[in-house]
C-alpha cells in the first residue's frame, strides 16, 4: 500500500472529496421527501445495471445510498437479476441491517452497507461490486498502485479485508468498516470491492476507475517493472480528473451509453 506522504497529494484528495460532499452535506441534515427518495431510487436502480453492463456488478453485488436526514439507506434487493432492477425493486434498509421496507429481500450482504455507514456518517453512498480485475490482487497479495490518471484518487492505498465468505454479520460488517478506514475503496479477499462516496454518482465513478486502473497494472506488469505516478503527479490527476464536474461527465457517459443500448436493442 502507499502511504500518502505527500502534503500536495493528501490536499488534493481531501479537496477532492470536500468539494463533493459539500452539496450533499447540508441535505443529509434535512430530510429527504418523498419524491426526493423517489428520485434517489431511480438512481439505485440506474447506477446497479450501468455496473452490471460494464462486468462490475453480475449476478450479485448491490448498489446503496443513504436517505438524507435519516439512519436509513435505499439498496438493490437480492432477488432481483441487476440487469433489470428497476426502481420500485429497491428496499430501505436502517443502518442496523434491519429492512424497513420493499416488495423484496434485502441483500444478503446488508451488512456491509450497515456498518460503513455506521461508522463513515460523512459517507452517502456505498456500492459492494465483484470486479474482475481488481479481486486478483487479493490473491496474490499485490497492492493496487496508481498507475492511471483516474487511479490517483487511489494513491493512498486500497486495503484489503482478510475475511474470504460473505459478509453477513455485524461484526463483519463492522471489521470491513475498520479496514476500509478514511479510504475511498477497499477489497474483501477473493471476493470482491465496496467502494464509497459522498455521492452515489461519485462511488459509482470511483467503482469504474478502480477496476479501470486496475486492469491497466496488471497489463503493466505482463509486460515489464511498473512504475506507480508520484505524489505530485497524483494530486495533479486528482485535481483535474475527480472534481464534481468530471464526476458528473462521466455519470452521464454511462446514462447516455444505457439509454443508446436499450434504444438499440443491446445490453
Amino acid at each position: 500500500m502507499i502511504t500518502v506522504k505527500n502534503s500536495a497529494l493528501l490536499a488534493a484528495l481531501t479537496v477532492a472529496a470536500a468539494t463533493i460532499a459539500t452539496a450533499s452535506g447540508e441535505a443529509r441534515q434535512t430530510p429527504a421527501s418523498a419524491d426526493a427518495i423517489a428520485q434517489l431510487k431511480t438512481k439505485v436502480a440506474q447506477a446497479t445495471r450501468m455496473l452490471a453492463a460494464e462486468d462490475i456488478i453480475a449476478s450479485s453485488g448491490h448498489v446503496s445510498v443513504r436517505i438524507p436526514g435519516t439512519d436509513r439507506f435505499l439498496i438493490g434487493p437480492a432477488d432481483v437479476t441487476r440487469d433489470i432492477l428497476t426502481a420500485d425493486d429497491v428496499v430501505t434498509s436502517d443502518v442496523n441491517a434491519k429492512k424497513i421496507e420493499g416488495k423484496g429481500p434485502q441483500p444478503l450482504e446488508t451488512e456491509i452497507h450497515a456498518g460503513i455507514y455506521r461508522a463513515r456518517p460523512d459517507l452517502m453512498s456505498v456500492i459492494h461490486s465483484h470486479p474482475l480485475h481488481s479481486v486478483v490482487f487479493t490473491i496474490t497479495g499485490k497492492s493496487i498502485l496508481p498507475v492511471s490518471v483516474h487511479g490517483a484518487i487511489f494513491a493512498d492505498g486500497v486495503p484489503t479485508f482478510e475475511h474470504v465468505g460473505h459478509i453477513n454479520t455485524r461484526e463483519l460488517g463492522d471489521g470491513l468498516a475498520r479496514t476500509l478506514g478514511s479510504h475511498r475503496a477497499a477489497l474483501i479477499k477473493m471476493h470482491g470491492a465496496v467502494i464509497v462516496g459522498a455521492s452515489l454518482e461519485e462511488a459509482f465513478v470511483a467503482a469504474i476507475q478502480l477496476e479501470e486502473n486496475a486492469e491497466k497494472q496488471l497489463w503493466a506488469e505482463a509486460t515489464g517493472k511498473v512504475t506507480p505516478m508520484t505524489p505530485e503527479d497524483a494530486a495533479r490527476s486528482v485535481k483535474q480528473s475527480f472534481q464534481a464536474s468530471s464526476i458528473q461527465k462521466r455519470w452521464r457517459y454511462y446514462q447516455d451509453k444505457e439509454r443508446s443500448g436499450a434504444a438499440g436493442g443491446g445490453k
